[in-house]
């Protein structure tokens, strides 16, 4: 049987195709580890055990927020500040996150250590967000989680368990990522 140009591409655009989806899966699909070890192992994160510190954060609007108020949903709680050039650059990936998650119980709470809400709403402009941004210029809540600079990101599951920490810039446009955090919200 012989094939055509046509044929030949469709082929090989299939062959990707299968290619692609294999690994894809790959960082996740291995049945022996559980999807926190190995997401902690690809990337760079530590993994915890324990409960999540219930914090209030305060909205630009003056409105408060509890974290317990998002039991039920998997929480990603950032610690950012504009001063800081590689929280700046992870913000529009976490904006990415956000989108692709809008049909997940998934929020991202992005605490901002910065002095005023002045700085916030430059950095943000007249730019909407999706993430829940509150201020802790007196850095209690990023104290209460240990945080020892920014950015800093913490999994906390739908039972307000935290299961992992991510220090510095991370690549959270990653399917990897993206299919973790789809899992912890069904079976986390």
């Amino acid at each position: 049987m012989s094939f055509g140009p046509r044929e030949r591409a469709l082929l090989v655009s299939a062959g990707a195709t299968v290619a692609l989806t294999a690994v894809l899966y790959v960082g996740l699909s291995d049945s022996r580890d559980p999807p926190d070890v190995l997401v902690s192992r690809n990337f760079d994160a530590q993994l915890i055990d324990a409960d999540a510190p219930d914090f209030t954060v305060t909205r630009k609007d003056g409105s408060s927020l509890r974290l317990s108020e998002l039991r039920g949903k998997v929480v990603f709680v950032n610690f950012w500040a504009t001063w800081c050039a590689p929280c700046r650059q992870e913000i529009p990936d976490l904006e990415k996150l956000s989108e692709s998650l809008k049909n997940v119980p998934f929020e991202i709470v992005a605490v901002s250590g910065d002095d005023s809400w002045e700085e916030i709403t430059s950095f943000f402009g007249e730019k909407q967000t999706r993430m829940i941004v509150g201020l802790d210029k007196s850095r209690t809540i990023a104290r209460q989680f240990g945080t020892e600079k920014f950015p800093e990101t913490y999994v906390v599951d739908r039972h307000g368990r935290l299961r992992l920490r991510f220090v510095s810039v991370q690549p959270w446009t990653d399917e990897r990522i993206h299919r973790y955090l789809e899992w912890l919200a069904v079976k986390g």
